[in-house]
C-alpha cells in the first residue's frame, strides 16, 4: 500500500501542541479505566470486568420493563461503531494512515458511549433522548448521581461546594488533592492519570461556561438594545437627539459567579463530544498533522479503542443488571453470528465475560 504523504510541522506547531494535550488527556481517561497501556487489552478488561461486575451487577429479580427494539438498536448503533473504530486501528496498523484514521476515531469514540448510554437510559425504562446535550445531561443522572464510584465514567468537574465534591471541585475523584497545575505534556504515569483526566474535565467544563457567558451577553445586549429603539423612538418623537446605540454589555462579578455556578457537572461524555465538535468541525487536521511520529498516532487510536470498549463493558453490565444477562448475551450473539470472526474480537470477548456472571 502507498504510503500518505502528509506534511512535515514543527514540534511547537499549534497541530502538535493540540494534538499533544489531548494524546496525554485521551491516556489518562484510559488508564483510568484500565490501568496503564502496559498490560494486555484483554487481560485488562478481564480485570476491569471483575471490578465492575461486582459493583454494577445484580441478578434482576425480573427483568426491567422497556422498550426492548429501541434498546437493541441504541446497542447495535454502539456495538458497529466500535467494531469500525477496532477494525480500522487494526487495519491502520503503525502506518501514516492511523493519523487520518485517529480523526474519525476521535468522533467514533464519542458515537460509542453515545450509543450505549441512550441504551442504558432506554432499559432504565426511559425514552431515547435525541440531542447530544440532552444525551450529556442524562449520562450525569445515569453515572454521577449514583452511589457508585467508577472513574472515569463517575468522575464529573463540578462548581466549588457542590454536595459530595472535593475541595478541587470533583465528583468521585482519587481521595487526595489532585495536581491541577501539572501540564499535560509532561512524563507523568501512575496515580498522576488522576490530574491529567481532572485537568480535561477542567477545561472542559470551562469551554461551557465561556458558552453560556457569551449566551448571557447576547441575551442582556439584546434586551438593552430594544430598551434602546423604544427609547430612540421616543426621543425622535419629542425631536431630540438619540443615545448612541449599546454595542456591548458588560457582566457583574455576581453575574458571572451565577452563570458558571449553573453549569452542569462536566463528564467524560462531555470531553468526548468536545474531541468530536474539534476533530469533526474545529481543527480537522490535529490528529493527521499533530503527531510528530506514526508511533505517538498509533498510541492514540489504541487507546480510544481501549476507552471505547471499557466504556461498552459497564454500561452493558448495567443493562444486563436490569434486562438480565441471558438477554444481553443472546443480543450480543445475535450480531457475532452474523459478524466475521477477526472484525468482532472486542465484542466477543466481552460477551464471553458477560455470560460467566
Amino acid at each position: 500500500m502507498p504510503r500518505i504523504s502528509l506534511p512535515s510541522l514543527a514540534p511547537d506547531s499549534e497541530q502538535t501542541r493540540s494534538f499533544r494535550t489531548h494524546a496525554s488527556y485521551i491516556r489518562a481517561f484510559r488508564e483510568l479505566a484500565l490501568g496503564d497501556g502496559a498490560s494486555d487489552l484483554d487481560d485488562a478488561l478481564a480485570r476491569l470486568h471483575a471490578v465492575a461486575a461486582h459493583a454494577l451487577y445484580r441478578p434482576p429479580a425480573s427483568p426491567r420493563t422497556c422498550d426492548r427494539e429501541q434498546l437493541l438498536a441504541c446497542l447495535r448503533r454502539a456495538w458497529a461503531t466500535a467494531r469500525l473504530l477496532e477494525h480500522t486501528h487494526d487495519l491502520a496498523g503503525d502506518s501514516e494512515i492511523i493519523r487520518l484514521a485517529n480523526s474519525w476515531g476521535a468522533v467514533q469514540a464519542y458515537y460509542v458511549l453515545y450509543g450505549c448510554a441512550q441504551a442504558l437510559m432506554v432499559a432504565e425504562g426511559g425514552t431515547r433522548p435525541h440531542a447530544h446535550e440532552t444525551t450529556k445531561r442524562r449520562y450525569v443522572d445515569l453515572w454521577t448521581s449514583r452511589t457508585v464510584s467508577l472513574s472515569p465514567w463517575t468522575l464529573a468537574a463540578v462548581v466549588s461546594g457542590t454536595r459530595l465534591a472535593d475541595a478541587d471541585g470533583f465528583l468521585t475523584g482519587p481521595g487526595r488533592p489532585l495536581d491541577l497545575d501539572l501540564h499535560p505534556w509532561v512524563s507523568w504515569q501512575g496515580d498522576q492519570a488522576w490530574d491529567i483526566a481532572a485537568r480535561a474535565l477542567r477545561s472542559t467544563r470551562q469551554q461551557l461556561v465561556e458558552e453560556r457567558l457569551t449566551a448571557k451577553r447576547r441575551e442582556m445586549l439584546s434586551a438593552k438594545k430594544k430598551a434602546w429603539r423604544a427609547d430612540r423612538d421616543a426621543r425622535l418623537a419629542a425631536g431630540r437627539t438619540p443615545a448612541p446605540e449599546p454595542k456591548s454589555v458588560r457582566l457583574t462579578a455576581a453575574e458571572r459567579e451565577s452563570v458558571a455556578g449553573a453549569v452542569r457537572p462536566v463528564t467524560m461524555a462531555d470531553y468526548l463530544y468536545r474531541l468530536r465538535i474539534k476533530a469533526n468541525y474545529e481543527d480537522v487536521t490535529v490528529f493527521s498533522s499533530g503527531p510528530t511520529t506514526d508511533r505517538e498516532a498509533a498510541d492514540v487510536g489504541a487507546n480510544l479503542v481501549a476507552l471505547a470498549s471499557a466504556t461498552l463493558l459497564v454500561h452493558e453490565l448495567r443493562i444486563a443488571a436490569l434486562i438480565g444477562r441471558d438477554e444481553l448475551v443472546k443480543a450480543m450473539d445475535g450480531v457475532l453470528q452474523r459478524s466475521a470472526a477477526d472484525s468482532a474480537s472486542g465484542m466477543a470477548q466481552r460477551r464471553d465475560l458477560h455470560a460467566r456472571i
